[in-house]
């Protein structure tokens, strides 16, 4: 049986990492979609997209114990490795394959935020800002299926389930709306006056039923994983409370209902909700990645 010895910097990896990659491609969306109507959703994703990804890669390398290690993982030339004058890659690594997205999704998506700022005063920078934002895309994309196959492709009976990836990329779509939801109420907060929020009721609804799906993906989650004890102990173990209030009561289920509900201009609300859902994210990760673990 293998042994993982996986703790709270690869936790806070697949959350910042899916967080980040989906605030990109919401950006892009909103860009694509409305350009100027919605520029205040596009720009402050652009501009937060880079920053949880990089601290995500930080963090692998602090969990590697050496940085040293980090770079022999990345460049090391050996049978199992493929690469051109010294820039090698791992593929047969899950791992090793996925810091490479996570590198060029960083490099993709900071060159990204800088055209987008350059796109408030220069209309050229209009037209290459929608281009790039398709180029990355794949690579984003990519990313957010990354965190959850990194588990699901190992043999642990907890995370080998066809629906841990599809599970990770509803989180992280979940995770960034709400990210940026909050921004701009906190911003809606701190200038009352300022139009800054009028997207925020439309981000609510995409994000409420963003929500549903998620809170549908995890009962099925849950279900076909019954069978496994590492399953029954998750659910029923000190991290059950965390799953069960944590996850779907606060990180979920409430605000499902708030959107439903409405309360569209009421930004404090919108801002303690969308802490919540960011929160209910990290504890998604944080509860797999450790329930994997537990010894039964």
């Amino acid at each position: 049986m293998e042994q993982y010895d996986w703790g709270l910097p690869l936790a806070i990896n697949l959350f910042a990492a899916g967080l980040g990659a989906a605030m990109y491609m919401v950006a892009v969306a909103a860009n694509l979609a409305g350009g100027r109507k919605y520029r205040r959703i596009s720009t402050t994703g652009a501009l937060i997209a880079p920053w949880p990804v990089i601290l995500g890669v930080i963090l692998l390398i602090v969990d590697l114990g050496k940085p040293g290690r980090f770079w022999e993982m990345m460049l090391r030339r050996s049978h199992e490795t493929l690469g051109i004058e010294g820039i090698m890659f791992n593929a047969s690594s899950t791992m090793s394959l996925g810091t490479w997205i996570l590198i060029l999704f960083v490099l993709g998506s900071l060159l990204y935020m800088v055209v987008a700022v350059l796109a408030w005063p220069f209309k050229w920078a209009e037209k290459l800002q929608k281009v790039l934002g398709v180029i990355g895309l794949p690579i984003a994309l990519a990313v957010t299926v990354y965190t959850g196959v990194l588990l699901s492709a190992t043999s642990n009976s907890l995370w080998r389930s066809l629906l841990l990836p599809i599970l990770f990329v509803a989180s992280a779509f979940a995770t960034a709306i709400a990210a940026i939801v909050f921004i701009l109420a906190a911003i809606q907060l701190a200038k009352p006056d300022s139009r800054i929020g009028i997207n925020i009721p439309k981000l609510k609804k995409l994000d409420g039923g963003v929500a549903a799906f998620e809170l549908l993906i995890i009962i099925l989650f849950v279900i076909f994983g019954l069978g496994s004890a590492r399953m029954r102990a998750l659910i029923g173990s000190a991290f059950g409370l965390l799953w069960w209030i944590g996850i779907i009561g606060l990180g979920l289920v409430l605000p499902l209902v708030v959107s439903i509900r409405g309360s569209e201009k009421n930004a404090p609300l919108s801002l303690v909700v969308s802490a919540l859902v960011l929160l209910g994210g990290f504890f998604l990760r944080y509860t797999i990645l450790l329930g994997g673990q537990l010894q039964i």
